[in-house]
């Protein structure tokens, strides 16, 4: 978990260059003067989403990580715990990614309010109710679970 915590932090920067090049309307190397005229595929709302959403998920993944550590679970349901975490970080980062280009910013698997219903969309919904699913089993895993710290098992 705590790995993979700290790679999606690092999706998180890369997110945030896209969103400085995405602003910029090319890639920039500042303060190198060098300066690449190109456009950045998404925008600058969906960069700025990917990258907060990203850091946050990353210091989720960190934190449970550690109250992990700090609570009494079977390997089996630890186990649980860690999967649920991982799929639910990286769901949300298909979700981030693929939402960007959904016309229904990826929250249905049809048409809605927002937007018709697309592959990016489709995309983007099934990872992210999945790591929901996920994510709320292992919460509640956590929840149900003795603190490693109590004197009476």
């Amino acid at each position: 978990m705590m790995k993979n915590g700290i790679a999606s932090m690092l999706l998180a920067m890369i997110g945030g260059f896209f969103l400085t090049f995405e602003m910029l309307g090319g890639i920039s190397f500042s303060p190198v003067p060098v300066f690449m005229d190109m456009e950045i595929p998404g925008s600058a709302r969906g960069w700025r989403i990917l990258h907060i959403g990203m850091l946050m998920n990353g210091i989720m993944a960190i934190a449970l990580a550690v109250a992990l550590k700090a609570l009494v679970l079977s390997g089996g349901r630890a186990a649980i715990v860690s999967w649920g975490v991982i799929v639910a970080v990286w769901g949300n980062a298909l979700f981030y990614l693929f939402g960007m280009f959904a016309p229904n910013h990826g929250l249905s698997l049809h048409d809605s309010p927002l937007g018709e219903a697309s592959l990016a969309g489709a995309l983007a919904f099934v990872p992210a109710i999945i790591g929901a699913v996920t994510l709320f089993a292992a919460l509640l895993l956590m929840l149900g679970a003795r603190s490693s710290a109590d004197p009476n098992p």
